[in-house]
């Protein structure tokens, strides 16, 4: 792996990872603020929302969006900190060893909680009726992208798993070939 490409996916992962913390501390605002009256749970004002569409979502599905959303972006922060993790093996040169094993079995089980709490989401958001459809088909793509994300991982688990067995076996072939010459 090239270093302008480690560093430019590094980049792009810090990026993310610091995406995700501010929608979280977002999330957390955003629960605590009652979006009717303008007050926090600890009574200091807040400016009033003009979005009829935020307020009733905050008012109806407060409580389930954060407890969704919340644990879903740190199963992402966990994605991320794997996917660091293997482009520091690839660095080394390390990339087709059992040592990424873990990263890519967290990688993917990550990615299939996400897409469960999302889906547990979208079920809610839509089970009411009453929130724009346009609204309710953002988590059903993010299901869409998790479980994406999820089986391209298992793909290349499944890839590094050979990669491994082709390397034991060539291994094993070199030394009956010693032993011959």
């Amino acid at each position: 792996m090239t270093h302008l490409l480690a560093r430019s996916l590094r980049a792009a992962l810090i990026a993310v990872f610091a995406l995700t913390l501010a929608l979280q501390a977002w999330m957390v605002v955003l629960v605590s603020t009652d979006p009717v009256r303008g007050v926090t749970a600890s009574g200091k004002p807040v400016v009033e929302t003009d979005n009829d569409t935020l307020t009733e979502i905050l008012q109806g599905h407060g409580l389930a969006l954060t407890l969704c959303t919340i644990p879903a972006l740190l199963l992402l922060q966990a994605v991320v900190v794997c996917v660091w993790r293997l482009t520091g093996l690839a660095q080394d040169g390390k990339a087709f060893t059992p040592a990424s094993l873990p990263y890519l079995t967290t990688t993917i089980r990550a990615l299939i909680g996400m897409a469960l709490l999302l889906a547990a989401l979208a079920v809610r958001l839509d089970s009411t009726h009453a929130l724009p459809l346009t609204f309710t088909l953002y988590p059903y793509g993010a299901v869409l992208a998790a479980t994406t994300g999820a089986l391209v991982m298992l793909l290349l688990r499944t890839l590094l798993h050979e990669a491994i067995h082709r390397d034991g076996e060539a291994s094993r072939l070199r030394g009956e070939l010693a032993e011959v010459i």
